[in-house]
């Protein structure tokens, strides 16, 4: 039985193909059913989405997304004349949501074009866990600006059922944290960073892997980035240049494959970038001011 669709304002109720009730099946091996081992179906279709393990218990994508939407409805953001773009990964075993809420700008504190946008992940499958993130959005680059702060987004397990109050709670927040983004994002501009200190940083964060030898520089993602850098280049030489280069990595994402599944991933290696120790430095420990 589908979930009970529920109108909050402009925010659109999950689409009729996801709104399913995921459906368990014990898996076989000739004819002999395989201990704790289940098979999730989508009863819509009757084709497997995913497995699991006894305990995993995947609900309908609209209950929690429901929940999400009152919760966002109830934080006082303003929600007016959201764009929302519904995403499938696996089948129908992942859900990716991107909100734009346009109503709800950053222009003055940012000095540039800018909006809400929230970004909003579930599955069936375990592939991804349920989680809510909060960004800035420039108009100019179309760029998700990925926070440097763990206040902005939200994780739950799959099979846990929230109502919208905490998710009110939460989402009431974002826009002092965002606002704090956007004064990190104004002393970028100003602080100014080497082309040589910007291709060590790269190189050693971004475009590294860890083997048993140490760690590896991948030159064909180097020079990549380095396109993208180079593109950005009426941004000077500054850490607000480094920062859209990594943001143009998470929001730019192209696949032969599965682009939203690979997005999902890049979106996490940069956030993990932009949170850690190194970013962090640039932004308020390094460089001199820019002449500019």
């Amino acid at each position: 039985m589908s979930a009970l669709v529920q109108k909050f304002g402009r925010l659109l109720a999950l689409p009729d193909h996801l709104n399913f009730d995921p459906q368990r099946e014990a898996q076989t091996r000739n004819g002999v059913v395989v201990e704790g081992k289940w098979w999730i179906i989508n009863p819509l279709t009757d084709v497997v989405i995913g497995d699991g393990k006894l305990n995993h218990a995947p609900k309908n994508f609209a209950l929690m997304w429901d929940s999400f939407r009152a919760g966002l409805y109830q934080s006082g953001l303003q929600t007016g004349d959201p764009t929302t773009t519904f995403r499938t990964y696996n089948g129908t075993a992942g859900l990716r949501v991107d909100i734009t809420l346009p109503e709800h700008d950053f222009n003055h504190a940012l000095g540039d074009a800018s909006c809400l946008k929230i970004r909003y992940v579930d599955s069936h499958d375990q592939s991804s866990r349920l989680s809510i993130r909060a960004m800035v959005m420039v108009f100019w680059s179309m760029n998700g600006q990925i926070s440097m702060r763990d206040n902005t987004s939200l994780n739950y397990l799959h099979t846990n059922f929230v109502n919208s109050e905490p998710i009110a709670k939460v989402a009431s927040t974002w826009h002092e944290y965002l606002l704090k983004d956007c004064a990190d994002m104004r002393r970028m501009k100003g602080i100014r960073v080497s082309r040589e200190k910007a291709i060590h940083f790269y190189s050693t964060y971004v475009a590294s892997s860890s083997t048993l030898t140490g760690p590896v520089v991948n030159k064909a993602m180097l020079d990549r980035i380095m396109g993208i850098h180079d593109s950005y280049s009426d941004l000077h030489d500054t850490v607000f240049r480094m920062y859209n280069v990594l943001t143009h990595m998470s929001t730019h994402v192209e696949s032969k494959s599965c682009a939203t599944k690979k997005q999902l991933v890049m979106e996490d290696k940069i956030s993990s970038i932009i949170k850690g120790d190194a970013f962090k430095e640039l932004v308020h420990d390094y460089g001199t001011p820019s002449v500019q």
